[in-house]
C-alpha cells in the first residue's frame, strides 16, 4: 500500500521554526545560549583544574624542562649553536646612558646604576650572569629572575632556574595580577613557596597565547635532533662494537684453524710496529686466484648527513652555518655567502636576543631604579658592513641632491668643528697640485662617459671620490638640460676653464687659470 507524504506540510512546519527562530531559510541559526554573559574572554583554553598541577610545564602540551636540557647536553648541533650565541652577546659592551642626546656630567647620573650592572647578583660580573642567563634562555626559554631588596633598595638580581617554576593562571588565564599569587616554585615535587607579579620577573623570549611558558628553539627542530644523536650513536658504535675488518685475505682451503692463527699471529709480529714494513707489499700464499678483499666498509665520517643537520639547527638558532665552516662551494662563494649571511644572522639573532635582554634590563632600571631617564645600550650591535652600506647609500642619495652633506652630519653627530662647507677646506698645500689633476682627470673620465652616453653607447653610471659634491651636483643639473653630446662636452670644457680652483678649494683665494691637458 502506498503512503503519500505531504512535502507541502513540511516545508511549511520548517517556514514556522525558523520565523520562531527569527532567522532567514537556510541561515546560519540563531546565537547559542552562553553560560556567561557579557564577560571578558578567556586567553586560551586551558585545562580545568590546571593550577593544581604542581609538575611545571605539564597539562600544556609541551616537552619537560628535564628534556629539553637533556637534549642541549647530548646534541653537538645545538650544544654548538648555544655557545656561539653566548660568545657572540657576551662579547659586546654596554652602557647606562640618558635618553635621548647625552649631557655633560652624563656618567656621574649614571655611575650607580652602571655600578650595579658591573656585578648583578653581587657575586658574578656582568659577563658571567648575563652567561647563565642566555643558557637558560636558549635552552628552556624559562628566565626567572628574582629582585632582592631590602628596605626598598635593590640589593642583586638573583638567577633562579626557571625549570622550578609554575606559572598560575586566573579565570581568564592570565598571569594573575598582584597581590594574587603567580608564579609557583616547586622543589623535589612539593610546592614550596610562590610569588606575584611584582616580586619575580618570569621572562620567556617566545611567548604564545596558548601557554603560560616559552618556547625553545630546540622544540622546533626535535626530528633533527633526534637523527643527530642517532647518527652520532652509529658513528660512536663504528669505533667501539663494530667487527668489520679493513681487509680479508683467503689463504688455502686446507689450512686448519690452529694454522690461521699461528700464521696471523707471525704476520703481527712481523709487521707490527714496523712502519717501513707495514708500506711494502708481503707476498703469501695462495691458491692462484684473487685472494684479496678489501670489505665494503661504512663511512664513519660521513659528513653530508652533519651538514644537513647542522643547517636546521642554525635555521632554528638563528645562527650563520658559515661560522661553523658550512659554507656553499657555488653561487655567491665562500667570501659573498659569509658578507651575504652576517646582516640575516643579525636580523634572526643578535638582533632579537639583544633586544630582549635591552627591555628586560630598561624594565630593571625603570621599576627598581626608579630612573626613566636611563637606558641600557650595547655598543657596537651594528656589523661594519651595514656601516658602509649605509655611506654608500648617502653617496649616492647626496649625488642625486636628496638631501644635503649637512643632513648626514646631523645624523652621524659630527661635532661643528668638523663640519666643512667642503671636504676640501684645509687641505695640506703639498697635497692641493696632486689633488687638483686627480680632480681634472676625473672630469675628463665624465666628460667622456657623458658623451659616449648621448651617442648611443652604454656606459655605467658615473661616481666619483675625488670631485667635491657641490661641483658633481652642479654638472648633473647641467646635464640634464643637455640635447647633444656636443653640448655636454662644452659643459665639462667651461668647468675646466672657468677657475676649477673655486670649486675644489672655496676657502682659498682664486688665481688665474692654469691650462689644461688630457692624460
Amino acid at each position: 500500500m502506498d503512503v503519500k507524504t505531504d512535502l507541502m506540510e513540511r516545508f511549511g512546519a520548517l517556514v514556522q521554526m525558523a520565523q520562531a527562530a527569527n532567522t532567514a531559510i537556510f541561515g546560519p541559526g540563531a546565537a547559542p545560549q552562553t553560560l556567561i554573559e557579557d564577560e571578558p574572554p578567556r586567553i586560551f583554553e586551558y585545562q580545568p583544574g590546571v593550577n593544581l598541577v604542581t609538575v611545571p610545564r605539564a597539562g600544556f602540551g609541551v616537552l619537560p624542562f628535564s628534556v629539553l636540557r637533556a637534549l642541549a647536553q647530548s646534541s653537538k648541533e645545538i650544544r654548538l649553536n648555544i655557545e656561539l650565541i653566548k660568545r657572540t652577546v657576551r662579547g659586546l659592551e654596554w652602557d647606562i646612558v640618558l635618553r635621548g642626546k647625552q649631557v655633560d656630567g652624563y656618567r656621574v647620573v649614571t655611575s650607580e646604576v652602571v655600578r650595579f650592572f658591573e656585578q648583578p647578583d653581587g657575586v658574578h660580573d656582568f659577563d658571567a650572569w648575563v652567561n647563565q642567563l642566555l643558557e637558560t634562555l636558549l635552552t628552556i626559554d624559562a628566565v626567572t629572575i628574582y629582585p632582592d631588596i631590602q628596605d626598598g633598595k635593590l640589593l642583586s638580581l638573583d638567577l633562579v632556574d626557571g625549570a622550578t617554576i609554575r606559572p598560575l593562571l586566573d579565570l581568564r588565564g592570565r598571569i594573575p595580577r598582584p597581590p594574587q599569587p603567580a608564579y609557583l616554585q616547586v622543589l623535589y615535587g612539593i610546592p614550596a613557596t610562590h610569588y606575584s607579579v611584582d616580586r619575580l620577573i618570569y621572562a620567556p623570549l617566545n611567548a604564545k597565547t596558548h601557554t603560560p611558558y616559552g618556547e625553545s628553539p630546540i622544540e622546533w627542530v626535535l626530528m633533527a635532533i633526534n637523527t643527530a644523536i642517532r647518527h652520532d650513536a652509529v658513528r660512536l658504535g663504528w669505533f667501539t662494537e663494530g667487527n668489520i675488518p679493513g681487509v680479508l685475505v683467503s689463504v688455502s682451503p686446507e689450512w686448519t684453524p690452529e694454522q690461521l692463527q699461528t700464521f696471523t699471529e707471525y704476520f703481527d709480529a712481523l709487521a707490527k710496529g714496523d712502519i717501513q714494513r707495514a708500506s711494502r707489499v708481503l707476498f703469501v700464499p695462495g691458491n692462484g686466484a684473487q685472494s684479496i678483499f678489501q670489505p665494503q666498509q661504512g663511512d664513519a665520517d660521513k659528513i653530508e648527513v652533519d651538514k644537513w643537520l647542522m643547517q636546521v639547527v642554525c635555521w632554528a638558532f638563528g645562527n650563520n652555518p658559515a661560522e661553523f665552516g658550512l659554507v656553499p662551494s657555488s653561487g655567491l662563494g665562500g667570501a659573498g655567502y659569509v658578507q651575504g649571511m652576517e646582516n640575516a644572522q643579525y636580523r634572526s639573532m643578535i638582533g632579537p636576543i639583544t633586544g630582549y635582554l635591552k627591555v628586560l634590563f630598561d624594565r630593571i632600571i625603570r621599576d627598581y631604579f626608579k630612573r626613566t631617564d636611563l637606558e641600557f645600550k650595547w655598543i657596537g650591535l651594528e656589523p661594519p658592513e651595514d656601516d658602509l652600506r649605509r655611506a654608500q647609500v648617502d653617496q649616492v642619495y647626496l649625488s642625486m641632491g636628496v638631501y644635503s652633506p649637512a643632513y648626514v652630519q646631523e645624523r652621524l653627530g659630527v661635532p661643528a668643528e668638523f663640519r666643512g662647507s667642503s671636504p676640501m677646506v684645509g687641505l695640506p698645500g703639498q697635497l692641493a697640485p696632486l689633488f687638483e689633476r686627480a680632480a681634472k682627470y676625473e672630469l675628463h673620465r665624465w666628460r667622456q662617459n657623458a658623451v659616449a652616453l648621448f651617442k648611443g653607447k652604454t656606459r655605467e653610471q658615473f661616481l666619483s671620490d675625488v670631485l667635491p659634491l657641490d661641483l658633481q651636483n652642479e654638472i648633473r643639473a647641467r646635464l640634464n638640460v643637455c640635447r647633444t653630446a656636443d653640448e655636454v662636452a662644452a659643459i665639462f670644457d667651461s668647468i675646466l676653464s672657468d677657475h676649477l680652483e673655486k670649486y675644489l678649494f672655496p676657502a682659498r683665494e682664486v688665481g688665474e687659470a692654469q691650462p689644461f691637458r688630457y692624460p
